[in-house]
């Protein structure tokens, strides 16, 4: 079989010099030099603090310079990633090579990948899979089962232009990770540390690895029998492969974390099922955290329009949103209601309304009408829509009720507000947090990241389902035995709340409902973070007061998020607490370090609430 695939773009044909490291556009390129030194290093780094270090940086950054300079693995078709671990050396460190209409993450997906041996005598170069959502959905032993399934489809599919076929590469590390590396391999070539070949044969044998990747692209746009593993879909429009929402998702972090922003990924996954959840979101914390960026970068990534509305600390009601008359019957424009009106125009683009320092005025006032007309939102014919955002009457005898007057909350807008808690701004009413998941931001890594070296490109093609609600009303979940699992749970969180008169309603049980199901569909967080961050951001915001129940209760969600904390050393309730969750591993970290500050509050002041 040819390694030449009708079709393919010509420079993935380019013919590799024979000259050491050097590519037919003459860009020096040398990977031999790179290799050695990691063989070389590598153990005796693990020995040296993490971070910074020299080998570290080596296997993020210059493996992935040098690859980006070879002309046939290029920024808008691959993402190349080095890690040496996550805040901890990793046994097997790695540099895997991703076509972005595949994966863009070693968790799941077909990639390349080089692989070094816990001993670092060997270094493979492979075809492999990811191994860990397979496993966390299915086990080791079915994870490994269906990987073998796969590599033998594709190796019998794809010329192997001379690599050994099989997972017959032996990592020197028989924990489960490693494991599943050496399982997954489609095919291989090894390497041994010093006999590590020249950078033209180490080119050629990349180019050539390339072009199995590329001819397996092409092959699974035309039988998505080798897509089994990967939980892709195909366009059946133009047979193009579509990035799963969990790749979207990962993708968005390293695009926003490359503009040097560094949030946690967690966080910019509770974000997307938040959104997915309702489409409104609060993000609140101090100045300058990166609220109003996070949106901003969000939508620039997926190709979303975007709009920035301030907010007036004068706004009173609803026509500084939508519009209203002015002493000459003319109609006078809202803040909002010409992008709401584009938006309803362009349904399958995600349109993202960003109020930026929500609460400089009072939101229940100008915000209410609003507020009621989203939870008139309801499906006709799999087509979100909603009661008339503004009543005719609004309009008097102007031409704008001709444009405007039928406007109601398209299905694919989205609004997020930014809020700052400090003595220039308003508090919230429980009418708009029970609508919203409220995000707080209290932590800032002021340290760039090593992935704000990268370049990396906006996606494109980011139709509205990726955000589009699924789940309007209960009645519209399909997994029913989840569902009352999750019920079962906000039950026992409802009586702890009633102590102080605090529980919850129906909308807020259906909300956290969506939000898990959402979760659980995509597989973004480990379900008891994700129930974590909706304790965190539906339920303890609400709470607030002076009465001495209100302690009461805060310590009963403690221990039904912790654990008994009762008998430790500490002056007092708050410093118990702190010391339990020091020491101990909470189900519920985040929900029970925010109720234990809540504490600290009550007994300092005499009143609590969730707000810094």
């Amino acid at each position: 079989m040819s390694s030449i695939i009708p079709g393919q773009p010509e420079f993935l044909h380019q013919e590799v010099s024979k000259e050491s490291g050097k590519t037919s556009e003459n860009n020096t390129v040398d990977l031999h030099s790179l290799f050695t030194q990691v063989m070389s290093n590598y153990l005796s780094a693990k020995n040296q603090p993490f971070a910074n270090n020299p080998t570290a940086n080596l296997i993020r950054n210059k493996f992935r310079q040098e690859i980006y300079k070879t002309g046939f693995i290029t920024s808008n078709k691959f993402v190349v990633t080095g890690s040496p671990g996550q805040g901890n050396w990793a046994s097997v460190p790695w540099i895997g090579i991703f076509n972005k209409s595949i994966t863009t993450s070693a968790t799941k997906g077909v990639y390349i990948v080089y692989l070094f041996s816990s001993d670092c005598k060997s270094v493979y170069l492979t075809l492999n899979q990811g191994c860990t959502e397979l496993k966390s959905t299915l086990g080791k032993n079915k994870a490994v089962e269906i990987m073998r399934k796969v590599a033998g489809q594709i190796a019998a599919a794809v010329d192997s232009r001379g690599f050994l076929a099989g997972d017959n590469i032996d990592l020197k590390d028989p924990r489960e990770l490693p494991y599943l590396y050496e399982r997954g391999t489609i095919f291989y070539k090894e390497y041994k540390k010093g006999e590590i070949p020249p950078n033209d044969v180490l080119l050629s044998d990349l180019k050539k690895m390339v072009d199995i990747y590329d001819e397996y692209v092409i092959k699974t746009q035309e039988d998505n029998t080798l897509m089994e593993n990967n939980d892709k879909k195909s366009n059946e429009n133009n047979g193009e492969i579509k990035m799963s929402i969990k790749d979207i998702v990962d993708y968005i972090h390293k695009y926003i974390s490359a503009k040097g922003f560094s949030y946690e990924d967690s966080l910019i996954k509770n974000f997307y099922l938040s959104l997915k959840s309702k489409p409104f979101v609060i993000l609140a914390g101090t100045s300058g955290t990166g609220k109003t960026k996070l949106v901003k970068l969000f939508a620039d990534c997926i190709g979303a329009e975007y709009k920035l509305v301030p907010v007036r600390p004068d706004w009173s009601d609803s026509s500084d949103l939508f519009g209203h008359l002015d002493l000459n019957g003319r109609f006078i424009e809202g803040a909002l209601i010409r992008f709401i009106k584009d938006a309803s125009k362009n349904t399958d683009k995600p349109y993202i309304l960003c109020l930026d320092e929500m609460n400089l005025a009072r939101v229940e006032y100008y915000f209410s009408d609003f507020l009621s007309i989203m939870e008139t939102r309801r499906f006709e014919n799999g087509v979100i829509v909603s009661d008339p955002l503004v009543n005719e009457n609004v309009y008097g005898a102007s031409e704008a009720y001709l444009e405007f007057g039928k406007l109601g909350f398209p299905e694919n807008l989205y609004i997020i507000g930014t809020v700052n808690m400090d003595e220039t701004t308003f508090p919230f009413s429980r009418k708009v947090l029970d609508r919203a998941n409220t995000i707080e931001f209290s932590y800032v890594d002021l340290v760039p990241g090593e992935s704000s070296l990268e370049e990396v490109s906006a996606l494109a093609d980011i139709d509205n389902d990726f955000l589009k609600s699924e789940y309007i009303l209960l009645s519209h979940c399909d997994d029913r035995d989840y569902i009352i699992k999750i019920c079962t749970e906000l039950q026992k969180i409802n009586e702890i709340l009633k102590i102080a008169e605090a529980h919850v309603g129906y909308r807020i049980r259906d909300e956290i409902c969506f939000y898990m199901l959402n979760n659980k569909k995509y597989n973004l967080l480990h379900e008891d973070e994700a129930f974590d961050y909706e304790i965190l951001q539906k339920v303890l915001p609400r709470i607030q007061g002076s009465n001495s129940t209100l302690k009461d209760m805060l310590i009963e969600m403690f221990k039904y998020c912790a654990g008994d904390y009762t008998g430790l050393s500490g002056s007092d309730t708050y410093e118990q607490m702190q010391n339990y969750i020091n020491n101990n591993q909470c189900k519920y970290k985040r929900s029970a370090s925010k109720i234990a500050f809540m504490v600290r509050r009550f007994e300092e002041d005499g009143f609590t609430s969730y707000w810094l």
